[in-house]
């Protein structure tokens, strides 16, 4: 009989501490709830396939693995600069050159580069006529129809130029007087031998026989950090744990790109570039995959800063000289490159019932 106590006396005790766990389970859940997705809010120069890594991780939801409640919208380049120093936006997304290098002195040295999207230039040269032998030899006694002075685009274009012995406005004249929105037109209408092009212009002209691309400004130098994120100190000292969460929500996304075909990046990526067909998509994608314009890692390289520096200085724009340690924070990114794994769906394994009781995941 006293062994029938002792089993009774036993399950009792089992039930109750069972009983307990549950409660107090149930209990945490019903009273605080799932944390809340932090809110964070990204200003974009412009929107530009550069960035295609940071549509990915929106669209593929690595943000929200993360927590965090995404609002990436484009505003004009001077009220991105206005919002970051203002600090009305949480991140800018922009290029190193613009945001750093050709401000007045002092400019934007509250802000840190924190996480890069594209290490290579991402415009083209494109001719009247296509040419299968392009050499710059070709470009002697000839204009091209380039972009303001003081733009990263052009900067690089005149460090092509030069490094392939070519004398700026003497050798090749490098037109920078006509404004964005009229380039394209005046290109049709027979001004400069050769155009230089961001994308999706390159390849709208491709296809409608107006241009053909003879190179790839990205290849013709050494790799920069043509496209970076960046935030004040105070914001990235105050949210840290957020940013580190951001950036690898970027990164699993600048993985997936490496993984997926350029067709399925344009299918995920097509919401964010309305005034794109997919095919168009498609191709400008596999035509930056080709260049490898994007890398695996958020990390900004010091030799890459150092180059697209040295570019701004040679071009005589650099009116505010900024040091690497001065701008520049790895930590968030080099972490991120070292922790961040994206397993494809093919590769994933189902969860063991342990995985699922640690994570309360019984989906």
């Amino acid at each position: 009989m006293s062994k029938y106590w002792k089993w009774l006396f036993l399950i009792l005790i089992l039930s109750i501490v069972a009983g307990t766990g549950t409660y107090g389970v149930k209990t945490y859940f019903f009273r605080h709830g799932p944390e809340k997705p932090f809110p964070i809010k990204v200003v974009e120069a412009q929107r530009s396939p550069l960035a295609i890594p940071h549509y990915i991780a929106i669209a593929q939801g690595f943000y929200r693995e993360q927590n965090l409640a995404l609002d990436s919208n484009v505003s004009r380049p001077a009220e991105a600069n206005q919002w970051s120093l203002e600090e009305k936006g949480d991140i800018i997304l922009c290029n190193l050159s613009q945001q750093f290098f050709t401000q007045p002195l002092g400019t934007n040295t509250n802000q840190i580069a924190f996480a890069s999207l594209a290490r290579k230039d991402g415009t083209f040269l494109l001719g009247r006529e296509q040419q299968t032998d392009f050499s710059w030899e070709t470009l002697k006694r000839r204009s091209i129809l380039g972009d303001a002075p003081d733009e990263q685009s052009n900067i690089i274009l005149e460090e092509a130029l030069k490094q392939n012995k070519l004398t700026l406005q003497q050798q090749v004249i490098i037109i920078q007087n006509v404004p964005l929105e009229l380039k394209v037109g005046a290109f049709q209408a027979g001004v400069g031998h050769y155009v230089q092009m961001s994308e999706p212009l390159a390849s709208i002209a491709e296809e409608r026989g107006e241009g053909w691309v003879v190179a790839a400004l990205g290849d013709a130098v050494e790799p920069i950090p043509s496209l970076i994120f960046a935030a004040s100190p105070s914001y990235l000292k105050q949210h840290g744990g957020e940013i580190q969460r951001f950036v690898n929500g970027l990164c699993k996304g600048m993985l997936w790109l490496d993984y997926h075909s350029s067709s399925e990046a344009a299918t995920v990526v097509a919401q964010y570039f309305p005034e794109i067909d997919k095919q168009t998509l498609e191709k400008i994608i596999d035509r930056y995959k080709k260049l490898s314009l994007w890398d695996k890692s958020p990390v900004i390289p010091k030799k890459d800063y150092e180059n697209l520096q040295n570019y701004v200085q040679r071009s005589g724009e650099l009116t505010n000289p900024v040091t690497y340690k001065d701008v520049v924070s790895n930590r968030f990114a080099q972490k991120a490159a070292n922790t961040v794994k994206y397993i494809p769906p093919e590769l994933q394994r189902e969860k063991t019932l342990w995985e699922k009781v640690k994570t309360l995941d019984f989906k």
